[in-house]
């Protein structure tokens, strides 16, 4: 048992693939505990708020339900299954680069909708 245990520690390029699975076969969309820290805190809703309930929805093809979530977790889920592809077939944890234009556009693309959603509501829970 050990021996196998070892065996993958080595092949960490498979972590991203059971990070999927997890969130792929969760049946409780939220941490143990606080649902949001952010929202407990301060009562407002955070920008990422319900998108780990919408990615295991879309992951679960529940493509309909996870778009009314969040829209982005169709779209973190998409890019999930991408990871897990390519991290097998590159044998790497982290097989392209994420540069900065790319995290710009994706956070200000991410506080928009947040906005927007602060003003038409967010989805009951």
């Amino acid at each position: 048992m050990n021996i196998i245990f070892f065996n993958l520690l080595r092949r960490k390029y498979f972590l991203p693939s059971v990070l999927v699975s997890y969130l792929y076969l969760k049946n409780y969309y939220s941490l143990p505990g606080i649902s949001c820290p952010f929202r407990q805190i301060t009562g407002v809703p955070c920008p990422t708020c319900f998108l780990t309930r919408s990615t295991c929805l879309a992951l679960q093809g529940d493509l309909e339900n996870s778009f009314k979530m969040h829209i982005f977790g169709p779209f973190i889920a998409l890019f999930l299954v991408i990871w897990c592809i390519k991290s097998i077939k590159t044998k790497k944890v982290f097989p392209f680069l994420i540069n900065e234009k790319f995290l710009l556009m994706f956070s200000f693309s991410l506080l928009s909708y947040w906005t927007f959603r602060m003003f038409y509501g967010f989805p009951l829970s």
